[in-house]
């Protein structure tokens, strides 16, 4: 729109001065050719100076050269209009052609400001044309009657609050189309992060009750085959004697019925174990690992981790809270932060432990407590812990949870087997 308001700028002042033969004012010189050559110098050279400018404004993206072409496009656009009358043809395109770049090259609500300036800076010289000196004594210029000015005024506002609407409306749609699309790319990177996060959890837990299971098996034949099998040698024994005595029989049967009960006991224990068996999946700091590894190969965003001075692994309640804070914070970083780098830190300090994830995402101006946000307080509230959500000045989300840890650090498991004695006698 700003490149026809141009065109029919140049094309009325070529058919009106150029192609017509008009009689030319006598402004720079009193001879007519010198003087037909200076008027056409005098628009053409500093019309195309403004063009060029004007879409320089527009398409550059550093300050300072935007500085330079609204500067040097002003003086040139009033220089371009100085010796000519044709307000409402020639100036009203020129100045509307800059009224509607302003509008666009800056954003709001800067772009209301520096067009009000640009305005004002038209004005100026519309009201006193001879602000740069006369360039003949006996030529006066062409200075507009405020009815006129307001004409103008008015002509320059009405494209102004149009393009201006346009450009209200157009962004919204393009942030809707981009919001769509943004929730349906992160809809389909979370749904397939928390698939292979099920995957993962099938395969571990699948492998963990192997291990689980072998460990048991090997237990039962460590201990109460063992038992079982010193029932029967012992038996065996026993009825090999024709006749024994009532002492040496009575000891063989106390010796059979302590390693039954024995094996009993050890069965009873194992079962117990069974029974009480936990999740096969552990939340533990390798499982953060593992969702950092999948996060990343699934959406792309980097995830650092910095453990710090913490334990391997602490109570199963502490580990799960960590592990679903840190599943909660992967999508929030991605849904509502667009980040595309996360930063976990961890560190014991005192009877505490602190995690602080942050990311570098667009942050948030004001923070609203949504069903994430509420879960984590309450996983916390749970084991004394708080939660601290803010945006830092420097851009991007914080999340800072602390934990009581008191006693809650689980101690290594024994792994040693225990062995069963049992009495022997020679027979």
């Amino acid at each position: 729109m700003a490149a026809v308001f141009l065109i029919c700028a140049c094309v009325v002042f070529t058919l009106k001065y150029v192609i017509s033969g008009a009689n030319l004012p006598l402004v720079f010189d009193y001879m007519e050719s010198v003087n037909q050559i200076s008027f056409y110098l005098n628009f053409y050279l500093p019309f195309c100076i403004s063009a060029v400018c004007l879409f320089g404004l527009l398409f550059s993206k550093d300050n300072i050269t935007q500085g330079f072409c609204l500067i040097v496009g002003l003086i040139t656009v009033v220089v371009a209009g100085y010796v000519i009358n044709d307000l409402f043809t020639i100036k009203l395109c020129m100045y509307s052609a800059w009224v509607l770049i302003t509008i666009a090259a800056f954003k709001p609500p800067w772009n209301y400001g520096i067009t009000a300036i640009v305005v004002l800076f038209i004005t100026f010289f519309l009201v006193f044309p001879g602000f740069w000196g006369n360039v003949r004594e006996d030529w006066n210029f062409f200075t507009p009657g405020i009815g006129e000015l307001i004409v103008l005024l008015l002509y320059l506002a009405a494209p102004a609050a149009a393009f201006s609407s346009i450009r209200y409306l157009s962004e919204k749609y393009i942030n809707s189309e981009a919001t769509v699309v943004h929730l349906n790319t992160v809809g389909t990177k979370l749904l397939l992060f928390n698939h292979r996060l099920q995957e993962y959890a099938r395969i571990f837990g699948n492998e963990a009750v192997k291990k689980d299971r072998l460990r048991f098996t090997s237990d039962l034949h460590d201990s109460c085959g063992y038992v079982f099998t010193n029932i029967i040698a012992v038996s065996n024994a026993a009825m090999s004697f024709s006749h024994m005595e009532p002492e040496k029989a009575h000891d063989t049967f106390l010796l059979i019925r302590d390693q039954a009960q024995q094996g009993l006991h050890r069965t009873r224990e194992i079962l117990h174990t069974i029974r009480e068996l936990e999740n096969p999946v552990k939340q533990s700091i390798e499982t953060i690992f593992e969702m950092k590894a999948i996060f990343e190969e699934v959406t792309g965003i980097r995830v650092d981790i910095e453990s710090g001075n913490m334990k391997h692994n602490y109570d199963p309640v502490v580990n799960m809270v960590l592990t679903r804070i840190v599943q909660e914070a992967f999508t929030n970083s991605i849904r509502h932060g667009q980040a595309s780098r996360i930063l976990i830190h961890f560190w014991e300090l005192g009877e505490s432990l602190c995690m602080v994830v942050t990311d570098n995402g667009i942050g948030a101006t004001q923070i609203s407590k949504g069903i994430g946000l509420a879960g984590m307080e309450e996983r916390l509230a749970a084991l004394g812990g708080t939660l601290e959500a803010y945006s830092p000045e420097d851009g991007g989300f914080c999340l800072k949870v602390i934990i009581p840890l008191m006693n809650t650090i689980q101690p290594a498991p024994d792994t040693e087997k225990q062995e069963i004695k049992f009495k022997s006698e020679d027979y």
